[in-house]
């Protein structure tokens, strides 16, 4: 159980965290290695190891190059052969190598330098500038010529704490890269060390990983950074020539890059440029503080390195790619983890330029269109093992540096990744005391907690480790006026495909038959995007869904806490004795989820049973307000059209429909009604689109109409803003009470400025803290006919509802207090009030 969770950690946390950029990829693997050359490359002088020197076997596009410690393996074909070793600043090195000679062979380097005066630069002003300006026309001569290439790449991450390695993993692939498809790859070998045994069970990118910062646009954390030969890159940079070195006798220009402006999704650092050529020979760059990242991300440092040479006619292309990560990862003041340190280091080589590349990698005939994929079993993967951390198999690759070759020896199968990350905050306090394990608390209750929540449920988890996989023993925990206090279990089981959750509680507050729920859920995977679900629950559920509050749990979590304070209950509640069953179906394109459900359920009435607060406050609780008892019984079905995404983290465009139909003729149902409800999300980037985080215009509309007799239960909502929990989606000046109906429709924007605000009037101290500034409006309106609002003042029960349009509009601060905190300034527009509110829990 450990190693999946350390293995989920690794692929979900971390590799998305590595930028899926490039041009890379891949020759064919070497079948004979005639001999397997070793050693070290080092200052003539000073015996200092030269880290990152290139070599390279003369009249061929194979070679390598050396790590921090100046070490180096390469295979060699066939002998004889003629190594060159180049190195910026140092005469080059030649040596013929023959079968009599020795397989370690040093490599020392003489320094060569250029002085300033003797430099040449034709043309009028800044001489870095004009340098720049040649490096940017020459490219512009021979890139749109470069339609594709394959490339042998290997690829190794290095992945630490704040004090030790924690993992490696590496791999060999035979990458593709098209101009019009970008990259495939095809993983010939791979492993890692002993707690990430689970990594060969699918294909680990390498070259995928590598950027190209001789690239237009360069893709960092989902940034699109301008590059340093972009066409435009002089009114984005100001290039500063510092001084000149020497490479077999012709001189290289060391150029410094500066940002012309801090807005600009830049780097800084240095470029090597090659005299006459004016080609780039190296790069050192690094992110300008206007990289915008994750919010989890709290800080960010990030160094890249890489080197480029000629690999025939006028193409300049990487030799290799390094990159040193170092990020603070921070999802609140709840939830933190140590430092994550992450190190790659990349080797290209072996290009083919221009031929044809296969089809079959770019989705032809049905085929794969994935980006990376297993090879052939003919080329197969070795088993990942600590006895032997050099048998990689593929040839050789980068050498290891000594804390490398340590952890490979050291780390077993119980160093989980996990262990080594352990979350800090109230989260690590509550863990640290025993009370969360693994899987954390569950406030909250079933995941299909509300009559109305058809969403899509999980297809399931990656393969268990044996046929019965236990997981759970969780405890869920929850307050309100109905139940009182819930205290229960949730238990989940994996039986080979079949996953089963059972969960069991009790309420304090209640008495007779609803003191307890139970209940429980089976999901059964049919095929690749199909799944057939069942389940049955006993107990009291809210009977409409908070859909703006990300999850039922936090939205069950907040109330608690809100009532506990002694302020009024958000939800009102019903009795619900349910069984259903559903079979949902994906579509990859278009990216389309069907669900279709089939209810029996047995709704009845049930009463307040507390007015306790924890405060001790003189508080009365609304009264609960009775339902249509009955049996419902419908079939429902709903489609989700676009992808999920998660507001302020990831974009959102997605349109969900959904329709239930309950009929007395068909089912014995007493409930005679259809109803009909849609939402559709979707994300306008406005401003400074180049970063991850841009400035963005996020609209919801939410509309519901229903036909015949709808039941209370059934009704539609305009979500209110309970404090302390103010979401997008919510009407921030409506009381602790949503609007409710029978008809609805809801619009709802925020424009968020981020940083810029502050960015612009040089105010650094709220840009590092990541305070934002946002725009936003709610509008809406609810219906009921008039038969049932009569209906209900029978009944004696009496909803919330919109008597014409409701507007507001709002100024909030965001990120206040370690992102815990959101200050909101609403205006009502059809009142006189100026409401001033509070956001607590605002994690995004």
């Amino acid at each position: 159980m450990a190693r999946r969770t350390a293995l989920r950690l690794f692929y979900l946390v971390l590799l998305p965290l590595l930028p899926l950029a490039v041009g890379p990829t891949a020759a064919h693997a070497q079948d004979t290695t005639a001999a397997l050359l070793e050693g070290r490359v080092v200052d003539a002088e000073t015996g200092d190891p030269l880290p990152q020197a290139n070599l390279r076997i003369a009249d061929t596009y194979q070679g390598t190059i050396t790590n921090v410690d100046g070490q180096y393996t390469l295979a060699l074909d066939s002998l004889p052969a003629t190594v060159v070793v180049r190195y910026v600043g140092y005469e080059s090195a030649r040596r013929r190598i023959t079968a009599d000679k020795e397989s370690r062979q040093v490599f020392r380097l003489a320094p060569s330098t250029v002085q300033m005066d003797e430099v040449q630069v034709t043309g009028s002003g800044n001489p870095g500038e004009t340098i720049m300006r040649r490096v940017i026309e020459n490219k512009q001569a021979w890139w749109p010529a470069l339609k594709r290439y394959s490339v042998e790449a290997y690829n190794r991450f290095t992945l630490a704490n704040d004090t030790a390695i924690v993992a490696v993993a590496e791999s060999q692939t035979t990458a593709f890269w098209d101009a019009e498809r970008g990259t495939r790859e095809v993983v010939r070998s791979q492993r890692g060390t002993a707690n990430l045994q689970g990594i060969a069970e699918s294909a680990l990118p390498a070259a995928a990983t590598v950027l190209n910062l001789y690239e237009d646009n360069v893709g960092v954390f989902g940034n699109q950074m301008v590059g340093v030969t972009h066409p435009d890159a002089l009114d984005y940079y100001d290039f500063t020539l510092d001084t000149t070195r020497a490479i077999d006798g012709r001189q290289a220009f060391r150029i410094e890059v500066e940002p012309a402006n801090r807005l600009s999704s830049t780097f800084r650092g240095t470029v090597t440029v090659l005299d006459s050529a004016y080609a780039l020979l190296e790069a050192q760059l690094r992110p300008t503080p206007s990289l915008s990242t994750s919010r989890v991300l709290k800080e960010v440092d990030i160094t890249f390195e890489q080197q480029f040479s000629n690999f025939g006619g006028p193409y300049w292309l990487p030799v290799d790619f390094r990159a040193r990560r170092d990020l603070d990862v921070q999802l609140s003041t709840l939830i933190s983890l140590s430092d994550i340190r992450i190190r790659q280091v990349s080797r290209l080589n072996e290009y083919q330029i221009n031929e044809p590349l296969p089809d079959s990698l770019y989705g032809a005939d049905g085929e794969t269109d994935e980006v990376a994929v297993r090879a052939d079993s003919t080329v197969g993967i070795p088993a990942l093992s600590s006895a032997q951390p050099d048998s990689l198999g593929g040839g050789p690759f980068v050498p290891y540096s000594q804390d490398e070759q340590t952890a490979y020896e050291q780390i077993d199968s119980t160093d989980t990744v996990q262990n080594a990350f352990d979350p800090g905050g109230l989260y690590g306090w509550l863990q640290d005391l025993g009370l969360v394990e693994e899987g954390g608390i569950s406030f909250g209750g079933d995941a299909d907690e509300t009559a109305a929540s058809d969403t899509t449920d999980g297809a399931g988890d990656e393969a268990t480790a044996s046929f019965v996989d236990v997981e759970g023993g969780l405890p869920i925990l929850r307050f309100n006026r109905v139940e009182g206090g819930h205290v229960g279990l949730r238990l989940d089981l994996g039986v080979g495909p079949l996953a089963v959750t059972g969960r069991g509680g009790y309420n304090t507050g209640p008495s007779g038959s609803t003191q307890w729920s139970y209940g429980g859920d089976a999901t059964l995977p049919l095929g690749d995007n199909t799944t057939l679900s069942a389940g049955y629950h006993y107990g009291i559920e809210p009977r409409y869904r908070a859909r703006s509050r990300i999850a039922p749990l936090w939205a069950r979590l907040s109330n608690s806490l809100w009532t506990l304070a002694g302020a009024p209950d958000y939800f009102d509640y019903f009795g619900n004795e349910r069984l259903h069953v559903s079979v949902r179906h994906a579509f990859s394109s278009p990216n389309l989820g069907l669900a279709l459900r089939l209810r029996n359920e047995r709704h009845f009435s049930v009463a307040k049973s507390t007015d306790y607060n924890a405060l001790g406050r003189s508080v009365t609780q609304p009264v609960n307000p009775a339902v249509g008892d009955g049996w419902l019984r419908s079939v429902a079905l709903t489609a989700t059209l676009g992808d999920g995404g998660l507001l302020g983290v990831l974009p959102i465009n997605r349109l969900q429909g959904s329709v239930e139909h309950s009929d007395p003729g068909l089912a014995a149902s007493d409930f005679d009604f259809t109803r009909v409800e849609a939402v559709a999300d979707a994300r306008i980037e406005t401003f400074f689109q180049r970063r991850f985080r841009p400035n963005a215009l996020d609209l919801r509309i939410d509309a519901g109409a229903s036909f015949g007799a709808l039941p209370l239960q059934r009704f539609g909502v305009i979500e209110a803003s309970p404090q302390p929990y103010t979401p997008f989606g919510a009407l921030r000046t409506l009381d602790d009470r949503p609007y409710q109906g029978e008809h609805h429709v809801a619009l709802f924007w925020e424009h968020n400025f981020r940083t810029v605000p502050f960015e612009l009037l040089g105010w650094q101290a709220p840009v590092e803290q990541d305070i934002e500034l946002l725009l936003h409006g709610g509008h809406g309106r609810t219906w009921i006919d008039d038969g049932t609002e009569q209906r209900l003042q029978r009944r004696g029960t009496a909803v919330q509802r919109a008597d014409g349009f409701h507007h507001e509009v709002g100024l909030s601060v965001n990120g206040l207090l370690e992102d815990t905190l959101r200050l909101d300034l609403t205006k009502r527009l059809d009142a006189s009030g100026l409401s001033v509110g509070v956001s607590l829990l605002r994690f995004w």
